[in-house]
C-alpha cells in the first residue's frame, strides 16, 4: 500500500508521489493543492459496483470503482464547482448536486478488469443508467466522461 493510500484510508489527503503511475490528478484550485491517485490508490477506496447498459456499449456491463463522492472525501475536498477532464482535454463542468454518496462512480473496472484508453478507460464517470429514469437524460450522458485523467475543484 502506498503512503497515499494509507493516508486516504486514514482520512488524510494523500500528498506524496508514488512509484505507481498516476491515473487521476485532482487539483484543488481553492486550496492550491494537487493530489495524485494511482490505480491502486483508487482501488483501496470503498468501491461501488453495478450492472447497467449504456448508450456507448453493446450490452449490459458491470462497472465498479469508487464513487466521485468518495474520491472527493479522500481528498478532503468540498467543492461548490468542479470540472472533469478527459485525456484529450474534453471537459465538463460537473454540477455538485449530481454527486450522491454512491453515484456516479469513477469506474476503473468493467467486469472486474481494468480497461484501456481504447475501451474508454482507464477511468469513466458512470451512472447506473438502468436503475433510475433520471439517469437517462442528455445532461447525464454529457457528464459521463470517459478517459478521465483530471478533476479540478474550481473557485466560485
Amino acid at each position: 500500500m502506498t503512503l497515499a493510500t494509507a493516508a486516504a484510508l486514514a482520512g488524510a489527503a494523500p500528498h506524496l508521489a508514488h512509484a505507481e503511475a498516476t491515473i487521476l490528478t485532482l487539483n484543488d484550485l481553492c486550496r492550491g493543492t494537487t493530489i495524485r491517485f494511482s490505480d491502486a490508490d483508487l482501488a483501496a477506496l470503498p468501491q461501488q459496483s453495478f450492472a447497467t447498459a449504456t448508450i456507448w456499449t453493446d450490452a449490459v456491463r458491470t462497472f465498479s470503482g469508487p464513487s466521485l463522492h468518495t474520491i472527493l472525501k479522500a481528498a478532503e475536498a468540498e467543492p461548490s464547482r468542479l470540472r472533469i477532464y478527459a485525456i484529450n482535454d474534453y471537459n465538463v463542468d460537473f454540477p455538485v448536486e449530481k454527486i450522491a454518496e454512491t453515484t456516479p462512480i469513477l469506474a476503473n473496472r468493467i467486469g472486474g478488469e481494468s480497461f484501456s484508453v481504447r475501451q474508454k478507460g482507464p477511468l469513466w464517470v458512470i451512472f447506473p443508467f438502468d436503475q433510475n429514469p433520471e439517469f437517462q437524460s442528455e445532461e447525464i450522458f454529457a457528464l459521463s466522461v470517459w478517459q478521465v485523467n483530471r478533476i479540478d475543484i474550481l473557485n466560485n
